[in-house]
Parts: C-alpha cells; sequence; structure tokens
C-alpha cells in the first residue's frame, strides 16, 4: 500500500526534483535527472567532495532499517549542492527500500501555516483510498486530521494558538509518521529549513526529540546565519544527540578539475582549473554555470583562456546577484558600487569616500553586504565571486561610474597610491574641465614611459587632451606623439605635427623635429624626413644645444639608411661630436676596406664618450660602431657595449635606444650560438608589432634575428605567421635596416623549397645594397650556403660554385673570420674532393679559437660529410659527433639532425642523443687515448702496446666519437676528468 502511495508521490514531486537538477548538470550525461520511477535500474549522481556525506546518509539510512531513527543536518550557502545532496540521498534510500517523503521550504511561503508538513503528507494521503487513509490517521494520528481537512477553510489557514491545540497537531503528526513507518522505514527530506514556517519547525523539533526506535530518517538542509525565530528553531534541532551535522565546503582544486573534465572533455591546464576555481569560489551550482558559458562560447580548456573566464558572467549567476543587490538598502548598494570601482584597491576608508558616506555609516553597509553573501570578512574589501563585481559595475550609469572613479582618483592620490592606479580611475571619468586631472594624467605619463609601458602613456595622455583645460595643447601633443611613437602607434606622426606647428619655444621645436624625424622614418617617409631634420635650428653661437645635435645625427642615420644618399649628402654635423667616427666606420665596412681599419674605427667611436646627446634616438652612435665592430670579429667586446647601451638607455627611459641595443645584441647573440637567448629577446621586441604599426629600426632587425632562430629550429611554418602577423611578409621599406630581414626572408623562402622566390629576393636585395653601399661582409655568412644550394638545383652547380667563389674572395679581402669560414664552408662542399676538404680544414682551424659557435658547428658536421664521402669513416665520425653535440648544445635542431643522419652513413648504429649519454672507453680506446694525449704519434703508441697502427687509428677514432671531439689537440681537455690508466706510464717522444 505504501509503496502504492509513494508512486503517486513521485509523480507529484517529479518536477520540483528536475527543476532542482536542472542546476546540477554534472549529471548529464551520466544519468536523467528526473527520480527513476520504482522498478528502474538506479543510476549513480556524480557528487563531487561528498564522500562524508553521503556517509551519513549511510547509516542514517542503516539506522532506519534497523528500526531506529536517525537526523542529519546539511548547511551551505547557496549553490552550495544542497538540493543535489538530497537528490543523491533519496536515490540511496530507495535503493534500500526506505519510503521516501519530500518538501522544499520558499522564502514566500514562510508566512503560511503548515505549508512545509503538508507538502511531506498531503499526497500520501489524498492519493490513498478513503480506507487508507483512515488507517494512516488511525488512533493518535488523527489529532493531525484538521490541518489536512481541506473542507474547513479558515482551520487550513491558521495554527492552533493555544498550547494544548498546538500539542494535539504535533503529537498526530508524530503518529502519522510512525504509522507510515509501520510498513518500511521512511525518509523524511525537507529543502531549504531555514524558509520553513514556524509550525512545519515546530514539528520537525517535536519529532526530532522522539525519532529513537521509530524507524524514521530525517534529512534537512539549511543556510548559514539563518535570522528570527528560524534560527531558535533549528539550533534547537540541531542541539538532539541524534543530530549529525555537516557543512557542505567549497570544492577544490581536484573537484573543479574534475568537473571540467566531465563537462568540457579532456584534462583541463592548471591555470583554467585556477581560473574557474577563483571565478566559482568553488560554488557548485557557479561552477555549473561557468562551464555551460564556456561551452555555449566555444572556450575551451586550455591555458589561453585563463584570463578570459574571470571576465565570465553566466546569466542565471548574475539574475540572481542582481536580485539580492537591489533588495539591499541604498547605502549597501553605494558601497557596493564602490567595492566594484575600486577594485584592489578597496580599503575601507577609498570605499566609503567613493560612496560619499561616513566612516559608520559604511561600516553598516558592510556588514549587510556580508549578510547577503556578496563580501567578504576582512579588509579590504572583496566580493566573493568575481561575478558580483561585473554585474553590480555592469549595472550603474555612466555618469554615476564616471563620479564614482572621480573620487575614487581623489582619495587614491590623497593617501600616495601610485600615480598608475589613480590614472586609471581618471580614465574612467567623462572629459570636463578638470587641470588637476590634466596634471595627475601627464605625471602619470611619465612614469609610464619609465617603465617601458608607453601604450599606457598613450591611453593616459589621451584623456588628457580630451579635457577641454588641456585641448591643443602642445606640449601634450608632443608628450602623447612622443609616447605614441615609442607605442608604435602611426597616429604620432599626426600628432607630432600639430604640436610642431602649434609651438615656437626654440628647444621643443628641436625635439618634435627629432620625434617627427624618427617617425616619419619609421613609415618609410625618409625624403620628409630628411627635409625636416635639414631645417636650420636655435640660432646659438656655440651651435651646441644637445637636441639640435641629436636632429643633426639622426639626419646623418637617415641619409646613410635611405635609398638614394651617399656619404656626400650627408648634413656638415660637429666636429666635436663621435658621428663622424661611426659613419666612417660603416662607410669603411661597405667599401670593403680591411678588417682592421674598420675596427679601429669602431672602436674609436665607442671610446668617445661625447657620442650622447641625452635625446632618445634609435641608431646611437655607440650601437652603430658596436654593430660594426662585432661584423669584424669582435663579438664579445661588441656584445658587451650593446649590453651596457641598453642597459643605460633602460635606466634612462631611452626605450628607442634600449630597443634597438636589444636588437642588434640579438645579432651577436645567434652569430655566437646563445639561440634561445637571441629568439626571447627578439620575441619581445615584436611582441607589440602588428601589421598596421610603425616600423621602428628594432622591428626589421628583430624580426631578422627571429627568423633565422626559427630556421634553425625547424620552425618554418611559425616564421612564416611570425612575419605575416608583423606585417613584414609583403615589399620592405626600401632603406638598409631591411637588408637583415630580406636576408632572413630569402633563406626562409629556399628552406620553403620556394628557390625562384629566394633567390629573386637575394639578386634584388645584393643589387639595391651594392648600389647603395648598404652591403656587409658577415650577411653572406647567412644566405650562401642556402643560396649556392638554391643555385645548384635551379641553374646548375656552377652558377652556384660561381657565387661562392666570388663571396670567398671578397670576404679574404675583408679578412674577418666568420665571414671567411663560411664562404670556405660553402665553397668547400660544393668543390668536394680533396680541394674541398682543404677549404673545409681551413674553415675549421679559422673558427677553432672564436665564439662563433653555429658557424663551427656548421663547418664540423660539413667537414665530417666531406670525409665520410672520402671513405674516411673514423675521422668523419670524430667531427660529425663534435659538430652534433655542438648543435645540441646551441639548440640548432636541423643541423644536430643533419649530423645524426651523416654519423648513421658514417656506420654509428646508435646515435646517442647528447653528451650526458656518451658511452665510456674501453680499456684499449682509453690506454690509446692517454698515450696520444700526451704527444706520443700513431707509430710510437702502436710500438708500446705492442699493436699495429691500424689497431691505434681506430681505437682513436673510436675515442673521438665517444669523447665527441674532432681532433687530437682536444683530447687533453676531453680525457681531463679521467686519470691515465693504472699503472701505465707514458713515454715521451724522442
Amino acid at each position: 500500500m505504501c509503496h502504492d502511495r509513494q508512486d503517486h508521490n513521485r509523480k507529484a514531486t517529479h518536477q520540483k526534483g528536475a527543476d532542482s537538477l536542472r542546476a546540477f548538470p554534472f549529471l548529464e550525461p551520466f544519468q536523467s535527472l528526473d527520480f527513476p520511477p520504482r522498478g528502474v535500474a538506479m543510476q549513480e549522481f556524480l557528487l563531487l567532495e561528498r564522500d562524508r556525506e553521503m556517509d551519513l546518509i549511510r547509516a542514517g539510512v542503516r539506522q532506519a532499517r534497523g528500526g531506529d531513527g536517525a537526523f542529519v543536518v546539511f548547511e551551505g550557502g547557496r549553490g552550495a549542492g544542497k538540493t543535489l545532496l538530497l537528490a543523491a540521498a533519496r536515490q540511496e534510500a530507495e535503493k534500500e527500500g526506505l519510503q521516501v517523503l519530500q518538501a522544499r521550504a520558499g522564502a514566500l511561503e514562510r508566512g503560511f501555516a503548515w505549508v512545509v508538513v503538508r507538502q511531506l503528507f498531503e499526497h500520501c494521503l489524498n492519493a490513498t483510498g478513503r480506507t487508507d487513509q483512515d488507517d494512516l490517521l488511525a488512533g493518535p494520528a488523527a489529532l493531525a486530521g484538521s490541518i489536512f481537512d481541506y473542507a474547513d477553510p479558515d482551520g487550513i489557514s491558521s495554527t492552533p494558538q493555544e498550547d494544548g491545540g498546538l500539542y494535539r497537531v504535533l503529537h498526530g503528526l508524530y503518529w502519522l509518521c510512525r504509522n507510515l513507518s509501520a510498513s518500511a522505514p521512511l525518509m523524511l527530506l525537507i529543502d531549504d529549513a531555514h524558509y520553513s514556517d514556524t509550525a512545519s519547525l515546530r514539528f520537525v523539533n517535536y519529532l526530532v526529540n522522539r525519532l529513537e526506535g521509530s524507524g524514521v530518517l530525517l534529512v534537512l538542509t539549511s543556510a548559514p546565519d539563518v535570522p528570527g525565530e528560524a534560527q531558535e528553531l533549528l539550533l534547537s534541532a540541531s542541539r538532539s544527540p541524534l543530530a549529525r551535522h555537516a557543512v557542505l565546503d567549497p570544492l577544490g582544486r581536484d573537484a573543479v578539475r574534475e568537473a571540467i573534465t566531465v563537462r568540457l572533455g579532456g584534462t583541463p591546464h592548471d591555470d583554467v582549473t585556477e581560473a574557474c576555481l577563483v571565478a566559482s569560489h568553488g560554488n557548485p551550482s557557479h561552477l555549473t554555470e561557468l562551464l555551460d558559458e564556456m561551452r555555449r562560447r566555444g572556450i575551451t580548456a586550455e591555458q589561453p583562456a585563463a584570463d578570459e573566464i574571470l571576465s565570465l558572467a553566466p546569466a542565471r549567476i548574475a539574475k540572481e546577484v542582481a536580485s539580492r543587490f537591489q533588495q539591499l538598502p541604498p547605502s549597501a548598494r553605494g558601497l557596493a558600487e564602490a567595492v566594484a570601482v575600486l577594485g584592489d584597491d578597496a580599503d575601507p576608508r577609498h570605499c566609503a569616500a567613493t560612496a560619499a558616506l561616513d566612516n559608520g555609516v559604511a561600516h553598516d553597509a558592510a556588514n549587510a553586504l556580508r549578510e547577503a553573501d556578496l563580501l567578504n570578512p576582512g579588509v579590504p574589501y572583496t566580493f566573493r565571486r568575481p561575478v558580483v563585481r561585473q554585474v553590480v559595475y555592469a549595472q550603474m550609469s555612466a555618469d554615476a561610474r564616471s563620479r564614482a572613479h572621480r573620487r575614487s582618483a581623489h582619495s587614491l592620490h590623497t593617501a600616495g597610491v601610485d600615480l598608475a592606479t589613480v590614472a586609471e580611475h581618471l580614465c574612467r571619468t567623462e572629459p570636463a574641465c578638470d587641470a588637476w586631472t590634466v596634471r595627475t594624467l601627464r605625471a602619470a605619463a611619465v612614469e609610464a614611459m619609465r617603465r617601458a609601458s608607453p601604450a599606457d602613456a598613450t591611453r593616459y595622455l589621451r584623456r588628457a587632451l580630451a579635457d577641454s583645460s588641456a585641448e591643443h595643447d602642445p606640449w601634450i601633443l608632443g608628450q602623447l606623439g612622443s609616447a605614441e611613437l615609442r607605442a608604435r602607434q602611426s597616429s604620432a606622426i599626426e600628432h607630432l605635427r600639430e604640436a610642431l606647428r602649434r609651438t615656437h619655444e626654440p628647444a621643443f621645436r628641436s625635439r618634435l623635429r627629432l620625434e617627427l624625424g624618427l617617425a616619419l622614418t619609421a613609415s618609410g617617409r625618409y625624403d620628409e624626413a630628411l627635409t625636416l631634420l635639414a631645417e636650420p635650428g636655435p640660432a646659438r653661437p656655440d651651435g651646441n644645444e644637445p637636441a639640435e645635435q641629436a636632429v643633426r645625427s639622426m639626419a646623418a642615420v637617415v641619409a646613410r639608411i635611405a635609398p638614394g644618399r651617399r656619404a656626400s649628402t650627408l648634413p656638415r654635423l660637429p666636429t666635436a661630436t663621435a658621428a663622424p667616427r661611426a659613419h666612417a666606420a660603416i662607410e669603411a665596412l661597405s667599401r670593403g676596406r680591411p678588417v682592421h681599419r674598420v675596427a679601429r674605427l669602431a672602436a674609436a667611436a665607442i671610446a668617445d664618450e661625447a657620442a650622447s646627446y641625452g635625446e632618445d634616438t634609435e641608431l646611437t652612435d655607440t650601437a652603430v660602431a658596436a654593430w660594426t665592430l662585432a661584423q669584424c670579429d669582435e663579438a664579445e667586446q661588441a656584445e658587451k657595449v650593446l649590453r651596457e647601451a641598453a642597459r643605460k638607455a633602460s635606466d634612462a627611459g631611452q626605450l628607442l635606444a634600449a630597443a634597438t641595443a636589444t636588437s642588434l645584441l640579438g645579432g651577436v647573440l645567434l652569430d655566437t650560438g646563445r639561440l634561445a637567448e637571441a629568439e626571447a629577446g627578439a620575441r619581445r621586441l615584436l611582441q607589440q608589432q602588428e601589421c598596421c604599426s610603425l616600423t621602428l629600426a628594432c622591428v626589421p632587425l628583430a624580426a631578422a634575428v627571429l627568423t633565422h632562430c626559427l630556421i634553425e629550429t625547424d620552425q618554418l611554418q611559425e616564421a612564416e605567421d611570425t612575419l605575416c602577423r608583423t606585417g613584414l611578409t609583403g615589399p620592405l621599406p626600401q632603406s638598409a635596416l631591411s637588408v637583415p630581414l630580406r636576408i632572413a626572408r630569402v633563406r626562409l623562402r629556399i628552406r620553403q623549397d620556394r628557390f625562384e622566390d629566394g633567390l629573386r629576393e637575394l639578386t634584388e636585395c645584393r643589387d639595391q645594397a651594392g648600389q647603395e653601399g648598404w652591403l656587409y661582409p658577415s650577411a653572406s655568412s647567412e644566405y650562401l650556403s642556402d643560396a649556392a644550394r638554391a643555385l645548384a638545383i635551379t641553374t646548375g652547380p656552377r652558377a652556384a660554385r660561381k657565387l661562392a667563389a666570388d663571396v670567398t674572395e671578397r670576404a679574404r679581402a675583408f679578412g674577418a673570420v666568420r665571414p671567411l669560414a663560411a664562404a670556405l664552408r660553402t665553397h668547400g662542399e660544393i668543390a668536394g674532393g680533396e680541394e674541398g676538404l682543404e677549404m673545409l680544414e681551413n674553415a675549421d682551424r679559422l673558427l677553432a679559437p672564436t665564439p662563433y659557435l653555429l658557424e663551427r658547428a656548421r663547418v664540423l658536421v660539413a667537414l665530417g660529410a666531406a670525409l665520410r664521402r672520402q671513405g674516411r669513416r673514423g675521422a668523419a665520425r670524430g667531427r660529425l659527433t663534435a659538430g652534433m653535440d655542438m648543435a645540441q648544445a646551441i639548440g640548432a635542431s636541423v643541423l644536430e639532425d643533419t649530423a645524426r643522419a651523416e654519423l648513421r652513413l658514417a656506420g654509428v648504429r646508435q646515435v646517442r642523443s647528447g653528451p650526458q649519454q656518451r658511452a665510456p672507453l674501453t680499456p684499449a680506446e682509453e690506454r690509446v687515448a692517454h698515450k696520444a694525449a700526451a704527444g706520443l704519434s700513431n707509430r710510437e703508441i702502436s710500438q708500446a702496446l705492442f699493436v699495429t697502427v691500424k689497431t691505434v687509428e681506430w681505437h682513436l677514432s673510436q675515442a673521438y666519437a665517444k669523447l665527441g671531439i674532432a681532433k687530437r689537440a682536444e683530447l687533453t681537455r676531453a680525457l681531463a676528468t679521467g686519470p691515465a690508466p693504472h699503472g701505465e706510464t707514458v713515454p715521451r717522444s724522442a
């Protein structure tokens, strides 16, 4: 009979269960959200970190089945998973054969009598026939019949006032439970009991004290800090010796990760897990809505999505927060808006000032926000979840936001908070006529430039310029144009030109001409830049105005890098500056003067401290001289100078000079085999570059370095994508600064098997660079090998050999090691035979004492391959192994793979992956190696060890390969960590 009643009860409560569980889609696709009817196999709910709570449920079920009673209370805030837990409890109970009756209290019904009690029992009573109902209400249970007598509308809507009347009803309800449990144990579920009407809570108290031996399990959920009489009644019930109490804690990181995996599929990135945890505060309901929103927007659980997750505001959660917010008193709403505006700076005093509240009222308002579960305890004030701030800020009017941000800025500035924070608030205010705002924003822009954040400075200055008190101010226009130039924004030209038009102050005009000249040069408008820079400066007797000196030096640089200009067109420079020496060094380099002469001129320019004018320009004389020095086999000195120049420029806030020095330094790092450092520096410089950006000097230089690095690591597609993203795949400005990048693009095209495209660009680049005097000897080191291969494929070996011979001759005339070694390597590979082998050996000897590790690794691999082709496998293995280890150490993966392939062809079956995996020398190899390191010849070793010369040669070749060296002279260093074989004496050669 009772099971029949439960079927009807289940149908009647079916919709409520579905509605309450729909907020927890963790269950999909594992189960239906509906409670399964009797006879249908039960499915498991997916509960996260609720094992302790389920253990309490199971213990209570066991007690009820044993004829005893139990009482379990779960406490948790909104969305903590209380309803889901009760659904799981019902499923557990029904599996064990318990009858389940359930009710859910509501805030709008708490003023009516017996609402929860009627939810619990009326369906069971109304679903039975008259006889069955009489059985359930038989005996003392009949005392409760009046509250189910719907024929008496007056009685049904009131609570018995006299003590005796209330006692009779409560006692009758208790016996109704006993009658129901007579056929099977009974579970009573009450969700959100804190919203229950007083009469129903009195029944809960009455029942709890009589559960022993009843076969009734009572489970209810409640929110913390319940106000009024409901709190007293719930606390009274919780004091029962039978009560088992559990607080539903927020979900932890592991549970959040599992939920993301179930909902979105795949293991989430740790940053995504952390973002979801922070955004939801571990609240299951919020987490569910957040994951639904992510799935709706197509946001994956990968690392780049982490920042976006924190800004999501799921619709249902947003509506709930907005509803609670609107129910607050005006002072609490005002304080919440202040917290939303201030963000991380929500100190109570700033919040009170922003909300225009005195401290006492603000304190009470904070307590009201905490009671509404919107604000965390403690200071500074923070919202419970990020979504609260988004909702509160979004509902503010534009005027209210502006006024709040203005008050926040004043309060923070008075307290001495950093100017960047103050400026961020001022940028969110509506423009007015406020001189204080303009002054503060300009000061913040200066600080932003000092910390290398020109994009922030441009935002501050644009807002300052929008103020009516600063409109068309040339000083602000000039400051904005300078910031925009360093942020690579093309609007710099317009603002600098307008500032120049509106001012007549001589020194300021000189600085504006310098800045505008830089911007025009960065946009490829060289003629305009030269015309501007050639204008007469302020009339001073000595002509040594620092800004004007910098203008003239900049004019010399532009004339040097622009097409159609040579030394004869350079403007006349003051003889006291070092510019003539720096430019003389460049001129000597382009004309192919001997390396020692070029190096002497470059070193003299660096040594002259008069090169600095205190102005921020790109190609400073020191940077130009250091780059020239790097072309003359002085890589270590050039690196030292460029690092110091970049550091000094950064300390002085000279962003242009620092960026250019860093980009030139990248080339030195690349040449000396520090690919990872070179790549990282180039990526930083290109980070803010876009297609429409101004092309500062550092851009093509950094892009060239990055392209070479990506080619060496076999990341051709990434190199292509980077050039496309930065707008550097199409025609480049006709400038000397474009030559390194054009050469890098030549290599990239050839590596992509686009031979004709690569050779066409190389021909155009060489022709123009030769005419303009832009060629530099080390350029051949970068393109020659790839260009020769492309020529051999498209035209024939003769053309490739001619190119290599021409480059070798010019490199020999110049005299620098690296370009000559690169030319000899390429020429030797093409020539082949003994002639080619001699060239490769010469290249190896040239590079041995130098720091040019990348080119040396290339030479070693090429030499090893040539030796293998001549059948000298033992010697080949030594060179190839040394080249492979060097390539691996510097990160040149393409070259490393080439060496591995050659080693396999040379008969090495298992090519090790690094120096740390070297096989130990055998005793015989060790004896031979130590004697060879001591200076003995192969014949002397054979006589000392009583073996043949061929055997000595074999053991030495094996030792070379295992030690990762290429020649006999390196044995001493390689064996330094290992002692000579015990008992051996090494005879000296006579």
